[in-house]
């Protein structure tokens, strides 16, 4: 039913929005101006809150946010919707009792949580219950909801080698995959201790937090990175290249554990692995990086001559380039980027 009301509504609303937010001189965009609380100098989260939070929405009379405070489900809705810059042009008025039954229409917060279930953000209906908490593990997932919807076409499943958490078996198994990859984008640190605490409440100042590294992850991957294989098949050889171009403002580093940098798979028409640049190699076992500067390109290429292509089992139809290594500037895909070959 509540898909049914979706598709109804995407029909007769038209949905403005950005997936690129302007940052001036590279940082990030100050969504509430020069805000400053009373009770937030020296907090662990003071940039963010500044960033992020709406005085309007969160000062007291005394000018306080209560960092440390739980967040409300509601109070969450405002923060996040206000940072996604999301912005819907219904034809008629909307009517929030489509999908929550404790929430009135002059609510201060029901319009943009109006906005965030079209967007499937907030994903349920029913009991919305504002004025209630979140955990911890149930903040990531609207969060990474958030991702996916800022993303559109360009989100990609990817496989993580993900080191569980000590508690990892008191994440709502519905939210397990939603963390997994917020710690791999680096929206969650790991503490020393190993220990997530999804069942703890999320506080106003964890919340926004999250939210500022989400959208300095939107910054990064929307702008700027642009990782690109080819490969090119004549008589005589294969030539593989990746080429790693920075579109952004800023340098990027890539990291890498040894000093492989990159690699290159071939595969059959089927996907299996014919061969693997990297099998017969040596690579020095230190710390290296790949360091590209704003406006600039680097490209790693190889060869592989006729008699190396005529051994192999089946006829190479596809090329997989990787890059070796991880970086704080854009996600690295570790499933590899793949092209046909012609």
């Amino acid at each position: 039913m509540m898909k049914k009301n979706l598709l109804a509504w995407m029909l007769i609303a038209a949905i403005v929005f950005t997936n690129s937010l302007v940052y001036a001189d590279g940082s990030t965009v100050n969504l509430a101006g020069d805000v400053k609380f009373t009770d937030i100098s020296k907090h662990w989260a003071e940039e963010s809150i500044n960033r992020i939070v709406d005085k309007d929405d969160f000062a007291g009379k005394d000018g306080k946010f209560l960092p440390n405070q739980a967040i409300t489900r509601s109070e969450f809705v405002l923060m996040l919707h206000k940072a996604l810059e999301i912005k819907i042009a219904y034809f008629k008025a909307t009517d929030i009792n489509e999908f929550f039954e404790d929430v009135k229409n002059e609510d201060i917060y029901a319009s943009a949580l109006y906005d965030l279930v079209i967007t499937n953000i907030i994903d349920y209906k029913g009991q919305f219950r504002p004025n209630s908490t979140m955990t911890r593990d149930e903040m990531v997932h609207y969060i990474m909801n958030a991702y996916k919807h800022k993303m559109g076409e360009n989100y990609k499943m990817i496989k993580l080698d993900y080191k569980p958490f000590a508690d990892d078996q008191e994440i709502n198994p519905s939210y397990s995959g939603d963390v997994a990859r917020a710690e791999y984008m680096g929206l969650l640190k790991r503490p020393f201790n190993n220990k997530f605490y999804p069942k703890n409440l999320s506080t106003r100042a964890q919340a926004a937090t999250v939210i500022d590294r989400l959208l300095n992850q939107l910054i990064k991957e929307n702008l700027q990175i642009v990782v690109t294989p080819a490969a090119e098949l004549t008589d005589d050889l294969l030539k593989m290249k990746l080429t790693i171009t920075n579109l952004s403002k800023e340098q990027i580093v890539i990291n890498h554990s040894s000093g492989q940098r990159f690699d290159f798979s071939l595969l059959d028409s089927e996907r299996n692995i014919l061969y693997t640049w990297s099998a017969d190699k040596l690579f020095i076992m230190a710390l290296t990086e790949t360091v590209i500067e704003s406006g600039e390109s680097i490209e790693f290429v190889e060869e592989m001559n006729k008699e190396a292509l005529d051994n192999m089992t089946a006829k190479p139809a596809y090329l997989k380039a990787y890059i070796v290594g991880k970086s704080s500037g854009f996600i690295v895909n570790p499933d590899g980027y793949e092209i046909k070959i012609k």
